[in-house]
Formats: C-alpha cells, structure tokens, sequence
C-alpha cells in the first residue's frame, strides 16, 4: 500500500460542524434524516472556511481550534442558517 492510500487528511471544521449540529439538531422540528443532516452539514461546511492542520501540528493545537468559544459560536450561527435553508425544502415533513 502506498503512503497516499494510508495517510488521511482531516477538515477540522467538519469535525466542529458536526459536533455542534449533533448539540443542537434536537431543539429543532426539522427532519432529521441522514439526507437532511448531510445537506445542513453540506450548507454549513460551503459558507465556513476549511481548518487543515499539518502533520507536525500538536494534538492540543487541533483541540484548540475544536474547544474554541468564537469559533463555536460563529459555526453554530452558520448551522442555524443551514437548518432555516433545509427546512424550507425538507423531502420529507
């Protein structure tokens, strides 16, 4: 196996968008289907910047950036628009 097969980039930001779609998707009436969830993700991740940390960066510097308050807030407030967006065109309500 080549080293491009094994190593694995991650989008930080993907991984904050979810954790806070996960904490507040339940105070919503909005279909939570896996297809809605992907598209409020899809529309959140499109309208944030992506977070990429180099091989040598620290696990504490990638904790930062998930555990940061402002950067928590500023997803959170593109997740809520996210949801308004899906919800006007749920599949499935």
């Amino acid at each position: 196996m080549k080293r491009a097969d094994v190593l694995m980039v991650t989008n930080y930001m993907e991984i904050l968008v979810s954790e806070v779609l996960n904490e507040v998707i339940d105070n919503y009436d909005i279909c939570k289907c896996d297809d809605c969830i992907d598209d409020i993700k899809s529309i959140a991740l499109n309208n944030l910047e992506p977070k990429y940390f180099l091989s040598s960066s620290e696990e504490s510097e990638k904790k930062t950036f998930i555990l940061n308050r402002q950067k928590r807030i500023s997803v959170l407030a593109k997740v809520a628009e996210s949801i308004q967006e899906v919800s006007k065109n749920e599949h499935n309500k």
